[in-house]
């Protein structure tokens, strides 16, 4: 592992986004949620994949480089057997006087995964990825936002002129949430939702949106009760039904749990509990899901009285009920509901029925902006941010 014109350890201090760091012969990789957690994900593929997806990961430096360059390796995944072409893996680059660009990258392991689980690794070329900076020579806050889909091990950057971790700015927003949270149907890293509205608002963000993987699990709520923060998302529900992983009986009291185990650690600070976007195929039949055509379709299993599975509007009408129920002892509690950032009217921006493409990810970040700019539940933040 190489940098050049950086104090030694510059590299992995400089990540943020990223709870394990590991680094060997290799290079570095990175995952978003601690070392600790991965004894207990149950040999779930799915979710070590999404972990290893650096959706909101960046490398920031304080420079007055001219250039940077990153030499990495990228894993890109090809699952023909659900419709997902292999696309491209694209790195961001950002500077705090207002430059932005992105690079798309086609080498690379080639990881294809099957039905069952399963998966093949071809190894492929590695990649460098340069950056020109334009403007006069200043120091200036560079960020390098890591790939939103896929994975990618980290071998070295070098630099025209030397490098430094820059200090953490903003106030910290912790978010939860699903694939749409994570949005790999995003064009570039700067199209992830939570990206966009951590860029308008000027919040420092960590963004654990886990593909197929949000269903209140207690090593998710305990990393977040862990973890510095001025403002905490949770946006729960499409998973626990297009899985069908709880029911009416068990997704209230995990709901509880995992709130409970959150204020354990962040008794004051503002929590917002975000409820599902739009989704036709589960708005009012359940889950699991099954995929057609590349399509998300509902389930094809029969109803039966009293099996339980829920639909969106029950979960909808779940949350809502337990905000009512702890807002009066938690004052610092508050409900959006996710139709306000993505609605019936925005159905035309889901290509699969169920994730939006680039477009809707931009309207759902730009409208949480709006609405969170005018909340009390950004305010403390916002003083936070004064403060620093």
């Amino acid at each position: 592992m190489t940098l050049d014109h950086g104090a030694p350890g510059t590299l992995p201090a400089a990540i943020k986004g990223a709870l394990d760091v590991s680094l060997d012969e290799g290079g570095m990789s990175v995952r978003r949620l601690p070392a600790w957690t991965q004894a207990q994900f149950g040999g779930d593929v799915p979710l070590a994949k999404a972990n290893s997806t650096p959706s909101g990961v960046r490398l920031e430096f304080l420079t007055d480089a001219a250039w940077l360059e990153l030499d990495l390796t990228f894993t890109r995944e090809s699952a023909a057997w659900r419709w997902r072409p292999l696309q491209a893996a694209v790195i961001s680059l950002t500077t705090s006087d207002g430059h932005a660009e992105s690079r798309d990258f086609h080498e690379g392991d080639v990881l294809e995964t099957f039905p069952d689980g399963s998966g093949t690794l071809a190894p492929g070329a590695p990649s460098t990825a340069r950056f020109e900076i334009p403007g006069p020579r200043q120091e200036r806050t560079v960020t390098l936002w890591l790939p939103h889909r896929g994975s990618a091990r980290i071998h070295g950057i070098r630099s025209e002129r030397p490098v430094q971790q820059a200090a953490r700015t903003g106030p910290r927003w912790v978010h939860y949430g699903s694939s749409i949270s994570q949005s790999s149907h995003a064009e570039a890293p700067l199209g992830v939702w939570p990206v966009i509205a951590a860029r308008n608002l000027g919040l420092d963000l960590y963004n654990l949106g886990l593909a197929g993987s949000a269903h209140l699990d207690q090593f998710v709520a305990r990393t977040i009760r862990d973890q510095p923060a001025h403002l905490i998302t949770l946006k729960v529900g499409i998973n626990i039904i297009n899985s069908a992983s709880l029911r009416r009986r068990t997704f209230a009291p995990a709901l509880h749990g995992f709130l409970d185990t959150v204020r354990d650690g962040h008794p004051e600070t503002p929590l917002v509990l975000i409820s599902p976007i739009f989704c036709p195929e589960h708005e009012d039949a359940p889950g699991p899901s099954r995929l057609v055509d590349g399509k998300f379709l509902a389930t094809d299993v029969p109803r039966k009285p009293g099996d339980g599975l829920l639909t969106l509007r029950d979960a909808r009408s779940i949350l809502a009920e337990a905000i009512s129920e702890r807002c009066t002892s938690d004052p610092n509690l508050h409900y959006l509901d996710g139709l306000r950032l993505f609605g019936s009217a925005d159905a035309h921006l889901l290509p699969d029925r169920l994730h939006p493409d680039a477009e809707g990810y931009g309207l759902i970040g730009e409208r949480f902006t709006a609405i969170a700019a005018g909340s009390p539940w950004l305010a403390p933040a916002a003083q936070a941010r004064v403060r620093s």
